[in-house]
């Protein structure tokens, strides 16, 4: 997979709650470092309070696609919210990967990752992106991944996707 960047850094990127449709726990991303119309870069620090984290161990690299797959919401939602500001980032869905590699077992404790997406392919309510969780310039995971959007969510999801309520 190439190198993903997105070119455009910014230090008034709005808050990562306001443009992912997730609650905590269930929000994984810390915060968005870059992005521009084709990408997007944010970050997540690893500690004893992340979710899935194991001690001794810390947080199981495959939850890696999970940081990718909230990246592309928070792309997702801050180009809604960049064309039509206060809008609301609407729920979109991993459907799966067709490539995933995972060069770690593990996301150590104390480690600060960036995880960068590219906009490979949309159309309409369906998308294709790469994407990489990296520790500086080491890739831990890569993967291709689907995403899908509907254009009118259903009741059951039109709301966050907190998880913390039977």
């Amino acid at each position: 997979m190439t190198t993903i960047t997105a070119t455009n850094d910014h230090c008034d990127f709005p808050p990562v709650e306001t443009l992912v449709p997730h609650a905590a726990p269930m929000l994984l991303i810390d915060r968005v470092l870059a992005a521009d119309d084709e990408a997007m870069c944010t970050e997540v620090r690893i500690s004893k309070n992340s979710m899935f984290f194991t001690t001794g161990h810390g947080v199981p690299g495959y939850v890696g696609i999970e940081y990718i797959a909230q990246t592309v919401a928070a792309y997702s939602g801050w180009r809604v919210q960049s064309a039509a500001p206060g809008s609301t980032p609407k729920v979109g869905y991993l459907l799966g990967t067709r490539k995933m590699t995972m060069n770690c077992d593990w996301f150590d404790d104390g480690a600060t990752l960036s995880i960068h997406v590219k906009n490979i392919f949309e159309d309409g309510e369906m998308g294709v992106f790469d994407g990489e969780v990296r520790n500086g310039d080491d890739i831990l995971v890569s993967a291709r991944i689907n995403v899908y959007q509907p254009n009118e969510p259903s009741p059951a999801t039109d709301s966050n996707q907190d998880t913390t309520d039977p």
